[in-house]
C-alpha cells in the first residue's frame, strides 16, 4: 500500500525505501481529486508537481517569517527592558515602566498591567503607573494646548466649590470729617465636578518596531497624549457642563462670558473692539482663540497704515500675534466666535489625577487592523471662574 503526506489537503504519495536503502528516481504524484497513484511521466504529474514544490516553498518561507518575526517583535523594547522582571516595579526605572505598561498592554497582559499599575479603578480599568500619568501631563501642558492655556488645580474629590470675586471694591476720596463711602467685594461660588472624559487610541507592537532611529518612551508617551490632548481641547473649548466640563462656548451661551456680535464681515474694527472690551487688568497675560478658517481672514486684515494685523511667529514653538498679542489656533473653538482673555485668570481646570486605561481587541477597527484598542479615561472638571477676564466676539458669519 502506498504511503502519503499531506500538504495544504493535497495527497503526495511516496514510495518505501527499497532494500538497499536507495530512495525511489521519482516519486509519483497524484492531483487531489484521484487517489491512486498516477503513472510516471506526463504533463499532469509535472505540473502537480510544481503547483506542490511552490506550495511547499510558500509554507517555508511563511514559518521563516514567523520565526523572524518573533525574533524582532519587542526587540527595541527589551534593549531597554534589558531582560528584567517586569512584573516587579520597584526593579525598574521610571524609562522602563513606561515600555513595560505598553508592551503589557498591546499584548493584553493582565498580570503585568496588574503589577506596574498604580491599583485598579472601580470600573475595572488599570490606574496608569505615576511615572507614566507624570510624562503625559507634560506633554499635554504644552504652549498650545488647552491645559496649557487654563489653570490646573488638583481636586482631592468629585465636586469642588470655589470662591471667585464677582466685582472688585472701589476706592473714594473723601473729605475730612465727611461720612465716608462704603463698598464691599462680591463673591460667588464657581463649581467644580468632575466628570469622565475617554479617547480611544490603536496601537501594537510593531508600531514602535516599524519606527526607526527613534526615542521609543517619547513615541509611546505622544501616542497617549495626542488621543487625550485633543478630547480636554474639546470639552474645554465646547463642553455641555451637564455630562462633561463647562467650555468657553457654553460660558458664553449662558453669559458668563461677555460676548459682542460680530458687526457683518470679519474686519480689523471687530478685532479692535473685543481687545478693548477687556478691562485693562487682564491684557497683560491675554490670548486669542482663533479657528483655523478665521485665521485665513484674518491673516488678510490690514491696519491703517497696509500692516498685517496677524504677524507669524518669529521663532519656532511661539504662537503668532494678532494686534500685538499672541493667538492660538483652535478649531474647537468653532468658526462662529473667537476669544479673547487671560484663560489662567479665567478658567479652572479640575484635575482629579486619576486617568485609567482598558484593554479591548473588540472594536472593528482594531480587528481589521490586528492592533488593541486602548481605552484612556480620565476624571477632569473645568468652569469658568472669572468671566470678567474673557471677551468673546460671536455671530461671525
Amino acid at each position: 500500500m502506498k504511503k502519503y503526506i499531506m500538504i495544504n489537503g493535497v495527497k503526495t504519495y511516496i514510495e518505501e525505501e527499497n532494500d538497499g536503502g536507495a530512495p525511489p528516481a521519482n516519486p509519483p504524484i497524484t492531483p487531489p481529486a484521484d487517489n491512486t497513484p498516477p503513472a510516471d511521466g506526463g504533463e499532469d504529474v509535472e505540473k502537480k508537481a510544481k503547483e506542490i514544490g511552490q506550495t511547499i516553498a510558500k509554507e517555508i518561507m511563511a514559518n521563516l517569517n514567523l520565526e523572524n518575526g518573533k525574533e524582532k517583535v519587542n526587540s527595541k523594547m527589551l534593549e531597554i527592558l534589558n531582560g528584567k522582571d517586569i512584573s516587579n516595579k520597584d526593579a525598574l526605572t521610571a524609562e522602563e515602566k513606561i515600555v513595560a505598561f505598553y508592551h503589557a498592554l498591546v499584548t493584553k497582559d493582565h498580570t503585568v498591567c496588574k503589577a506596574l499599575s498604580e491599583g485598579t479603578a472601580a470600573d475595572g480599568g488599570y490606574l496608569f503607573p505615576d511615572e507614566f500619568r507624570a510624562e503625559l501631563i507634560k506633554t499635554l501642558t504644552g504652549p498650545f494646548t488647552m491645559r496649557g492655556l487654563v489653570r490646573v488645580i488638583p481636586m482631592k474629590k468629585d465636586v469642588m466649590k470655589i470662591p471667585t470675586l464677582q466685582s472688585r471694591p472701589k476706592v473714594y476720596w473723601t473729605a475730612e470729617n465727611e461720612t465716608k463711602t462704603t463698598t464691599s467685594a462680591e463673591f460667588y461660588e464657581a463649581t467644580l465636578t468632575a466628570r469622565k472624559v475617554a479617547a480611544i487610541l490603536y496601537a501594537s507592537d510593531e508600531l514602535v518596531e516599524d519606527s526607526t532611529d527613534i526615542d521609543v518612551v517619547k513615541l509611546i508617551i505622544d501616542l497617549f497624549a495626542d488621543a487625550i490632548k485633543d478630547e480636554e481641547d474639546k470639552v474645554i473649548c465646547q463642553g455641555n457642563g451637564t455630562t462633561q466640563p463647562t467650555g468657553l462656548t457654553t460660558a458664553i451661551t449662558a453669559g458668563t462670558i461677555t460676548a459682542r456680535a460680530c458687526s457683518g464681515n470679519l474686519d480689523y474694527d471687530d478685532i479692535i473692539d473685543i481687545i478693548y472690551d477687556l478691562p485693562q487688568a487682564y491684557r497683560g497675560n491675554a490670548k486669542f482663540l482663533v479657528a483655523r478658517a478665521n485665521v485665513r481672514e484674518l491673516r488678510k486684515l490690514k491696519d491703517s497704515n497696509g500692516q498685517y494685523m496677524w504677524q507669524p511667529a518669529l521663532t519656532t514653538g511661539q504662537p503668532a500675534t494678532l494686534g500685538g498679542y499672541p493667538a492660538i489656533e483652535q478649531d474647537y473653538i468653532g468658526e462662529a466666535v473667537i476669544t479673547f482673555g487671560d484663560y489662567k485668570l479665567g478658567y479652572w481646570l479640575g484635575d482629579r489625577k486619576q486617568m485609567t486605561v482598558k484593554i479591548s481587541q473588540d472594536t472593528e477597527t482594531a480587528f481589521t487592523k490586528d492592533q488593541t484598542a486602548i481605552r484612556v479615561v480620565e476624571r477632569i472638571a473645568g468652569n469658568v471662574v472669572l468671566g470678567d477676564a474673557i471677551r468673546a466676539l460671536n455671530n461671525i458669519p
